[in-house]
């Protein structure tokens, strides 16, 4: 069904393009795919420009209806948001008991990770960040999967002086992980800081999670501090966005 004339309609074109599919996804047109035709399909359908197409689909997006993966489509939205309370996952009521700071946030989906570990030389705004210009650090990346999902990417440095010999060296850190570990040292996290950037991925990041190029990424920046205030991690996380809910949580 093709949609109004636009001469008839004060909504711009894409609105009435949005509303049309939207009018289909909510009969079950697109239930046996559950993929949308391609852009040039609408196009040719709804005889428009395709970026007007794509504004549609923008709008579909930001209302939690469709999803784009990379280099195949755009798909009607099946995968639940991951609501990430910034503050309670980081209690140490939860990694101070052995468990992941994840269990707070994907509530029993599941979970697996890529993870690389090694000791470089670490970047100079991370080695200023924790104080060890000059120095070596450990690195722990991670690439990290929910229901099939590439949902975030995750680089994390320790200085290497404080976390030689423990598990924060291995891949597998243990019941708790890092900071549970960093505990056991005498240098628990007991503040951190989060610094919060948004934006189009780059071709590399893209690729990394398996989005689009006009899918927004969160990019975090935490630092965690002992009781001493010495900044002992430095984590730098990429989100896709579509995949997150994000909370934060304050005392009152």
């Amino acid at each position: 069904m093709a949609v109004t004339d636009p001469a008839q309609s004060k909504k711009p074109r894409y609105e009435q393009i949005a509303d049309e599919l939207r009018a289909r996804i909510e009969s079950g047109t697109y239930s046996d795919t559950r993929k949308l035709p391609s852009e040039r399909e609408l196009s040719d359908e709804f005889v428009t420009a395709r970026n007007t197409v794509r504004d549609a689909i923008q709008v579909l997006r930001a209302e939690d209806l469709v999803e784009s993966r990379g280099g195949s489509g755009v798909y009607l939205r099946s995968f639940r948001r991951i609501r990430r309370d910034a503050v309670e996952r980081l209690a140490k009521k939860h990694w101070g008991v052995g468990r992941a700071i994840w269990d707070k946030d994907l509530g029993g989906r599941d979970r697996s990770e890529e993870v690389t570990v090694k000791e470089v030389t670490p970047p100079d705004e991370i080695a200023g960040t924790l104080g060890i210009m000059g120095k070596k650090a450990w690195m722990r990346s991670r690439v990290f999967q929910s229901e099939g999902r590439k949902i975030q990417q995750a680089t994390s440095w320790y200085p290497a002086d404080l976390v030689k010999g423990t598990a924060i060296t291995q891949q597998d850190t243990g019941p708790g992980g890092s900071y549970a570990r960093l505990d056991e040292i005498g240098h628990g996290p007991v503040r951190y800081r989060e610094e919060i950037k948004i934006r189009l991925p780059l071709s590399a990041e893209a690729k990394t999670l398996g989005i689009t190029m006009s899918t927004p990424v969160v990019f975090i920046m935490r630092t965690a501090f002992d009781s001493e205030d010495r900044p002992v991690e430095v984590n730098e996380m990429m989100l896709d966005s579509d995949s997150y809910t994000l909370i934060y949580t304050f005392p009152s």
